[in-house]
């Protein structure tokens, strides 16, 4: 049942895997579903020092699985670039630890334009769905993206974070930065951050990838469909009652 429970990629037989949509996955996006809200409940009934230790307790659980990695794959001799928290999940690490210091509008804005759509399409089509359940990796991956859901939404139900449509300059600026580096990296490294050379299989980004072929057309066409993501998940705040973030 073990057998596997510390074996990284490379040496994980074809056949083994938990598989996308299978029973098994279906089952673990239940009991996350309800790990989430029950987090984001609790966050509500919190004082401020509460919810301010909350935050610090994700944040720290988040980069201590992280890091754990890191090391275990390194001092074995199986670490490679592709480890490096290039990805946008990854990122989205750096701002959840940033957030839980320091509470801020770029953080937040990052967290909710594009952290938190990353890590549900990051559990929906799970790139590591080759491992079997009962695997570190694949256990952290799938606890890591929850968490990165969890911590805005914490910030949402509980009104600290208004999400404004005003603000998406922050995340349009942290873009026009980050993509360029990333395409630099992936050039240097031979790796696939943001999934700008190669879609992850089987999601959605792949077919797309058949259509518009790899290059200048597919990065453009995701962020037209990032540009479309952003109407659906602004017009909703846009036309709600203009509320003003509570602070913690």
């Amino acid at each position: 049942m073990f057998n596997y429970y510390l074996t990284y990629q490379p040496d994980i037989p074809v056949g083994i895997g938990f598989g996308q949509f299978s029973g098994t996955h279906l089952t673990v996006l239940g009991v996350l579903a309800i790990g989430i809200y029950y987090l984001v409940h609790r966050y509500q009934r919190l004082t401020l020092a509460g919810r301010r230790h909350q935050r610090w307790g994700i944040a720290l659980a988040i980069w201590t699985m992280e890091l754990f990695k890191d090391i275990y794959l390194a001092t074995t001799g199986q670490w490679d670039p592709n480890l490096l928290p290039f990805h946008l999940c990854g990122f989205g690490l750096m701002m959840v630890a940033i957030d839980a210091i320091r509470p801020n509008k770029t953080t937040q804005t990052i967290l909710y334009s594009l952290t938190i759509w990353g890590a549900v399409a990051a559990e929906i089509f799970p790139d590591w769905a080759y491992y079997p359940l009962l695997n570190q990796w694949a256990l952290q991956s799938f606890v890591i993206h929850a968490l990165l859901i969890t911590y805005p939404l914490m910030l949402m139900v509980s009104g600290e974070m208004v999400p404004n449509w005003r603000d998406l300059w922050r995340s349009v600026v942290f873009l026009c930065g980050a993509v360029p580096f990333v395409l630099w990296v992936n050039a240097r490294l031979q790796t696939n951050f943001f999934f700008l050379n190669t879609a992850a299989p089987g999601s959605p980004l792949e077919p797309l990838q058949h259509m518009f072929g790899h290059g200048a057309l597919y990065i453009s066409v995701i962020i037209m469909l990032l540009g479309v993501l952003w109407v659906v998940m602004y017009l909703p705040w846009a036309l709600a009652p203009r509320r003003k973030p509570i602070l913690a």
